[in-house]
């Protein structure tokens, strides 16, 4: 009998210290997945960085691309470096020389973009979190040209000559034609009336030299 119960308690610690041995194992892992995460600058950052021409040492190679586009109705050209080309985190960063040492702005269009601002407001943010965290009821202008979905902050918390913010919906939306237009001007209300979940999908920070 003593022998039975001897086996039998062994038995118990052999689980026990396997139990401990494999969570001690397991441990390494669980701290390499939480420590692994990856750096989310904000568009304010990303400017200080190209300022810096740090930009290619901050990035991988593989996740930049330089390009050339026309800008502002037409008007400039410049030079693009494209963050995270062509994925969801894509990020453009625009210069007004071709080697690349003036930075003109940074935008963004990507409404599921990590991207944000240091002033609170990201990628995809509601209307409503934007209204609120503007303190004050704001506009934004109508759809179908180049700065459509542009936020007026009417002098709010949020209210900026260097971040611009544009509104937009996450696919498409058949806009009233109340809506469509340079020299209209959208509220909250009015967009509750049509029940269109407006969200931010456009940030642009241009600093004035």
């Amino acid at each position: 009998m003593k022998k039975h119960i001897f086996v039998f308690v062994g038995f118990i610690i052999f689980l026990g210290c396997k139990e401990k041995l494999d969570s001690q194992a397991a441990s390494p892992t669980v701290i390499q997945e939480e420590t692994v995460q990856e750096n989310v600058y904000t568009v304010e950052e990303i400017y200080r960085l190209a300022e810096a021409k740090s930009i290619e040492d901050t990035f991988a190679e593989e996740d930049l691309l330089e390009t050339k586009q026309w800008i502002e109705e037409g008007s400039m050209e410049v030079v693009t470096l494209k963050v995270y080309p062509n994925t969801p985190k894509e990020l453009l960063i625009n210069y007004t020389d071709i080697n690349k040492s003036i930075v003109h702005s940074i935008e963004v269009y990507a409404y599921d973009s990590p991207w944000k601002s240091e002033t609170g407001i990201y990628m995809g943010m509601p209307l409503s979190e934007l209204e609120a965290l503007n303190k004050k009821s704001l506009r934004f202008y109508g759809y179908e040209w180049d700065y459509a979905g542009a936020v007026d902050f009417e002098k709010g918390a949020l209210a900026s000559e260097i971040l611009f913010v544009y509104l937009g919906t996450d696919g498409d939306v058949d806009m009233p034609k109340e809506f469509i237009g340079s020299d209209i001007t959208i509220t909250a209300e009015q967009a509750k009336k049509y029940n269109i979940d407006f969200k931010v999908t456009g940030l642009m920070y241009r600093p004035k030299k």
